[in-house]
């Protein structure tokens, strides 16, 4: 990613974090427990890297509202992917959630298929999540996770390019998922262990970037994505975990002659929350075939790279 690039970002990451905090009012980041706001997924949601959780973004508890902005950047070969955006909690109830986000391209990525540039593709996306009942944190009583539902509609800026080109259907889509998520206190040797299962109806082409519906199927299909993390101090500091997400197989790429097959994510990451104001996400991510012409007689070769996410929470 280009200096100018970053710059870019990280100004439009401070101004959308500005005016949430000019329109809220937060309470010392809150009264919640530290990390029950989890992180910030990639589309915008409070979550790990790539799933998002039954947790509501910020600290606010029912009495407050608090909040989050994020930057995040993904780097695999001839792919650099920046996220960025902010979400608001209302009264640990309501999340509203913007990102946006930019996939750069190298010149050689699609040179197979005569598109013989340095593309970026962007994406709108915004969410809306609702927690319906539980608690996030384990209690004798009961083993009830906290439950949510919610939904991210996506508009891709760019569709008439690349993903029209591949043969996706539509340039907009929403998603609905439902996520559960459970903290045992003490749960693992001690430590404490996050669990988080979702649910998600998509046709979403990676993650709508490029575009939703192909030839091969234009009809929702109910997606499993699933987060588990280890706590490694008893201050939640630290946590180190794995996370998996299915993605529907479209067949993009049919119209030209190829197939550009879109298999699930994986990532491990490591999260430092030194406090309530600050989260650092730092992964390996596995994002599985992408198009990549780059290498005689490929369609598709298997991405693998770092994933780097900051988050300021209120």
């Amino acid at each position: 990613m280009s200096r100018k690039k970053l710059n870019s970002a990280l100004l439009s990451c401070g101004l959308a974090m500005g005016l949430c905090m000019t329109g809220v009012s937060a309470a010392h980041a809150g009264g919640r427990l530290l990390a029950t706001g989890g992180a910030t997924e990639i589309e915008g949601s409070a979550g790990g890297g790539i799933v998002p959780w039954a947790l509501i973004s910020g600290y606010g508890t029912e009495d407050e509202i608090g909040g989050t902005a994020f930057l995040t950047n993904v780097r695999v070969s001839n792919y650099d992917l920046v996220s960025y955006g902010a979400a608001v909690g209302l009264h640990d109830r309501v999340e509203l959630s913007y990102a946006r986000q930019r996939l750069s391209l190298d010149n050689t990525v699609l040179s197979g298929l005569g598109l013989n540039i340095s593309p970026a593709i962007r994406q709108d996306v915004f969410g809306v999540k609702v927690k319906l009942f539980g608690d996030a944190i384990y209690a004798q009583d009961t083993l009830i996770p906290q439950v949510s539902v919610g939904l991210q509609y996506k508009r891709n800026l760019d569709y008439s390019f690349i993903p029209k080109t591949l043969g996706a259907r539509h340039e907009s889509g929403t998603d609905f998922y439902v996520a559960a998520s459970k903290v045992f206190l003490g749960g693992l040797a001690g430590r404490n262990v996050l669990l988080n299962g979702t649910v998600r109806m998509t046709k979403a082409n990676q993650m709508g970037l490029l575009g939703f519906g192909g030839p091969g199927n234009d009809r929702y299909k109910a997606q499993f994505e699933g987060s588990a993390g280890v706590f490694l101090d008893p201050a939640n500091t630290w946590l180190v975990g794995a996370e998996y997400r299915q993605n529907p197989d479209n067949g993009l790429g049919m119209p030209l002659g190829v197939h550009t097959r879109q298999d699930d994510y994986k990532d491990i990451y490591v999260a430092y929350i030194p406090n309530k104001r600050f989260a650092l996400v730092a992964a390996y991510a596995d994002l599985g075939s992408l198009p990549d012409t780059t290498r005689t007689g490929a369609n598709s070769t298997r991405k693998q790279g770092v994933y780097l996410s900051g988050q300021f929470s209120f």
